[in-house]
């Protein structure tokens, strides 16, 4: 069975949807999201209807809180400097690249198709590709680890795996 969690954590990242921490991004959101707080905050605690001197100290908060607002948004539209921003292969995409398949049907398992973007423990039955041979296979999935077997239950090698 292969390691399939370098797989698994492109995935994440790519669900995520947020920014890849350090990124210009990540920065530009965690500044926004600060002085937002820090804006709320002071214009909650502040009372401003009862201290005429305070309404000078609202308005500086209010800049700070617009500030942060504008930051958070603007984060939105600046790269997350990530590598991993394209949708990664399909699980069975992953699958044919490593064992040098040429096509790998569908995968069933008790009337389940296996999942494309996740892992799942389980035994995958599919019929696979190569060089014009018909395999029936068994993709056993166990934590991060994946593994292809053939009717006879010997292990399916991987390309370069001896």
């Amino acid at each position: 069975m292969l390691d399939f969690s370098k797989w698994v954590t492109m995935w994440d990242a790519y669900n995520s949807g947020g920014a890849v921490p350090g990124s210009a991004a990540s920065i530009c959101w965690n500044i926004g999201l600060g002085l937002i707080l820090f804006g709320l905050l002071l214009l909650i605690i502040l009372p401003v209807a009862y201290d005429p001197a305070a309404k000078g100290i609202s308005i500086f908060f209010t800049v700070v809180l617009t500030m942060g607002v504008v930051l958070a948004f603007t984060s939105l539209a600046l790269p997350s400097h990530t590598s991993q921003s394209s949708r990664p292969p399909s699980l069975s995409a992953q699958i044919m690249t490593t064992w040098n398949l040429d096509d790998l049907g569908e995968c069933r398992s008790g009337g389940q198709k296996m999942p494309e973007s996740r892992l799942k423990d389980g035994d995958w039955k599919c019929v696979a590709y190569t060089d014009s041979q018909r395999t029936e296979l068994t993709v056993h999935i166990k934590g991060n680890k994946v593994g292809l077997y053939k009717a006879d239950g010997k292990a399916l090698l991987a390309k370069g795996k001896d």
